[in-house]
């Protein structure tokens, strides 16, 4: 489904007449499980509104990349099939009342709730990341308390859990429109996959002939999820296999005095303080401005023409 097809659905969904149901996630071991919940009335009315909030004022959608990001209105989009969200829909979509919590400690320690929209034969998936209220031994250190009145705060027996007034990702039909990258990226296991990639790359021979010492870049990269990130874009994009891109990359940098240094062979001399423009050139971040005559390293770069 292209992507203005999946913000328009989801933006026609009729939300008000929908059957809801809501369930509680938990994942190990990288696989999810899921049980319902039963609502209050009133609760079901409030997740109603967030989801016709969120779905107002969210206007633009961008196809999904690695290194794309969101801002207040806008929203990027990826074929379900491109992530895991198909194992946790096929829990959700079992009936609500036969997989009921049946005590309330099985709340506790979710990593997210998704809310359920089904009307006309069509379904709406809306996804939470949820936050530390939720967490078992979070809970135990804090007291939980409600405003009285205009000036009273008073103790609240019992835990107390809470909802976002927004989503993080709603699915329809089988795209996905992501509204919170990192909890998005942190539910469906995007991290992993990212470190995955690097691994690929660090034994892939194409990519380490082009280095000295990858050594360096490995110590930079880390843990760190977005250089994660840059390196998955690096193995997908493959520049650093292109023999001519790199023979282009040594002579412009010497011409421009990007700071690289190679060795007699051609291959990179990885320094601390190269490492990031190592970085954006594989990416092909580093550009050229025909109108302001200046090179700038840009986040994320979508070819335009020839």
């Amino acid at each position: 489904m292209a992507k203005e097809d999946t913000l328009k659905s989801a933006k026609t969904f009729t939300i008000a007449d929908a059957q809801l149901s809501l369930w509680v996630l938990k994942k190990s071991a990288g696989k999810f499980s899921a049980r319902s919940v039963n609502v209050t009335a009133a609760l079901e009315n409030a997740l109603r509104n967030i989801v016709v909030g969120q779905l107002a004022k969210t206007t633009e959608v961008d196809e999904y990349d690695l290194l794309a990001q969101t801002n207040e209105t806008s929203c990027l989009h990826v074929e379900s099939d491109e992530t895991t969200f198909d194992e946790l829909k096929e829990l959700v979509d079992r009936p609500a009342v036969e997989h009921l919590i049946s005590s309330t400690k099985q709340l506790d320690n979710s990593v997210g709730y998704l809310v359920r929209l089904r009307a006309d034969g069509q379904i709406l998936y809306c996804v939470k990341r949820t936050d530390d209220a939720w967490i078992a031994k979070k809970a135990i250190n804090v007291v939980n308390v409600v405003v009285r009145g205009a000036n009273e705060l008073d103790v609240v027996e019992g835990r107390t859990l809470t909802i976002s007034n927004s989503f993080d990702f709603i699915a329809s039909g089988t795209g996905i429109l992501v509204l919170r990258k990192p909890a998005f990226e942190t539910l469906l296991s995007y991290r992993l996959t990212y470190q995955n990639s690097f691994e690929n790359l660090k034994r892939s021979p194409q990519f380490s002939q082009i280095f000295v010492d990858m050594a360096p870049l490995v110590a930079h990269v880390g843990t760190n999820t977005m250089h994660l990130r840059r390196m998955a874009v690096i193995e997908q994009r493959g520049h650093y296999a292109d023999a001519q891109y790199m023979e282009r990359l040594r002579q412009v940098n010497a011409q421009k005095q990007w700071g690289i240094t190679f060795d007699p062979q051609g291959r990179i001399i990885a320094t601390e303080d190269s490492l990031r423009t190592i970085m954006q050139v594989l990416l092909n971040h580093r550009l050229y401005s025909e109108l302001s005559l200046g090179t700038f390293d840009v986040p994320s770069a979508s070819q335009v023409g020839n």
